[in-house]
């Protein structure tokens, strides 16, 4: 089984040098994101999605000021040193050309693979919360079963008239026949593995602790969590709503980086709200999501949206900024209205300690149900991703599990309802 990592590399950019890194962006895109002369991205195996984000010039709640900043992030298969070891082989020359205008880059030298990977390791940093939509499937995987699935559609298409009256087994074996003949698909004759009995216990097990240590410890759970939620409640009376105008122009751009893609991307960073209070909540709110998502919100449902590839939160300044990555099916216009009628209230329990989040009472009520003012607030902190790569663009989260279920139908006997089933897939 294939598991999935994060890589998240963060860099301030030398004072005056945001521009040449931005340039440098333009040139990938030039060039075609996936096959580029600096970073072919499409060259790296084992990646799923990737990108660059210059982040502007900032200032927190504090009053604290940054310069530019630079993250790069990446969803891998696993084993992270053979992602860090294709990322250096396949582009490099070209990490070492971007983060050469980042502070603490090593200077006066060329290019040492060496010296580029220490840098690269010392500028990570990790996740708060990293949700995976579609596990356990590697890049080639989801690649070979779209395949697949394309190869059998046409394969009914051109034999349609002689299979039209043959019931769902015959229909199924000889869709089976073609399969096993066809030497581009030799790969099928092996089944995928299933998860060991072993990784089951893991798995689970670590849920069953977890459930018992809260029933353990719920009667004193239980005052602290109604004495937290009235300091939250103070807290959310005396802030002040904060709306903001609307951005035309960064609208505009950011939607026409979308035009023709079944697949984008959304890059967001904002501020989050001063004080010791907010930011443990929210800091505790993400850890917890973050161990309960791989049971709560699996096959691509991230809260029941039911489009997201990955999708990650990482803290940075001390817990005094938050920046949110992922990557969806469709529009993000789509998908900020799938944050309001499907999933408001749980996602508000995370963005709700943003500065500029439509006010809520008790981190749920309100917030999101104010339509105008969550795109408001999402579209003030979204920012441009200036270097976007998806391995699958083609592929969409349902297309993912459908894809695993066609080939999983080519193992074992069925019955007439079970081949009728299965056929329908196709």
């Amino acid at each position: 089984m294939t598991k999935h990592g994060a890589l998240s590399i963060l860099a301030n950019i030398k004072p005056g040098f945001k521009q040449q890194v931005i340039d440098i962006c333009k040139q990938i895109e030039a060039e075609g994101v996936d096959t580029n002369h600096l970073i072919p991205f499409k060259q790296i195996m084992g990646l799923h999605f990737a990108r660059f984000v210059v982040l502007n010039e900032s200032e927190d709640a504090d009053g604290n000021k940054f310069g530019a900043r630079l993250i790069f992030t990446s969803n891998y298969d696993e084993p992270f040193d053979h992602h860090l070891q294709e990322l250096i082989a396949c582009g490099g020359k070209g990490f070492w050309q971007i983060f050469s205008y980042c502070e603490g880059f090593p200077t006066g030298t060329e290019y040492n693979e060496a010296l580029l990977i220490n840098y690269l390791k010392s500028a990570m940093i990790k996740s708060k919360t990293f949700y995976v939509g579609v596990g356990y499937r590697s890049v080639m995987q989801i690649k070979q079963e779209n395949e697949l699935r394309n190869q059998i559609e046409n394969y009914i298409d051109k034999n349609r008239s002689s299979l039209r009256n043959q019931g769902p087994i015959a229909i199924r074996e000889k869709i089976i026949e073609y399969v096993n003949r066809n030497p581009a698909l030799n790969w099928t004759k092996q089944p995928v593995a299933k998860p060991s009995l072993s990784w089951k216990i893991g798995f689970y097990g670590k849920l069953v602790l977890f459930g018992l240590l809260v029933i353990v410890l719920l009667p004193l759970i239980i005052p602290f969590v109604i004495i937290w939620l009235l300091i939250i409640l103070l807290h959310e009376v005396r802030e002040k709503d904060i709306s903001f105008p609307v951005d035309k122009g960064h609208i505009r751009e950011l939607v026409e980086r979308e035009n023709g893609l079944g697949q984008a991307q959304f890059s967001a960073m904002g501020n989050v709200k001063p004080g010791w209070v907010r930011r443990q909540t929210m800091l505790f709110l993400l850890s917890i999501t973050n161990f309960l998502a791989p049971y709560l919100f699996g096959r691509g449902k991230l809260s029941g949206i039911p489009t997201v590839h990955f999708a990650r939160w990482i803290i940075i300044n001390r817990g005094r900024q938050m920046i949110f990555l992922s990557n969806f099916d469709g529009n993000s216009e789509s998908y900020l209205r799938d944050f309001i009628n499907i999933a408001g209230k749980q996602l508000s329990l995370m963005f709700c300690h943003t500065i500029g989040y439509p006010k809520t009472r008790l981190m749920v009520i309100g917030g999101a149900d104010d339509a105008n003012g969550f795109m408001r607030w999402a579209r003030k902190f979204q920012t441009i991703t200036n270097v976007w790569y998806s391995a699958n663009k083609e592929v969409s989260v349902s297309n993912i599990f459908k894809n695993s279920k066609i080939r999983d139908g080519l193992y074992g006997n069925m019955t007439e309802k079970e081949a009728a089933k299965w056929l329908s897939l196709l």
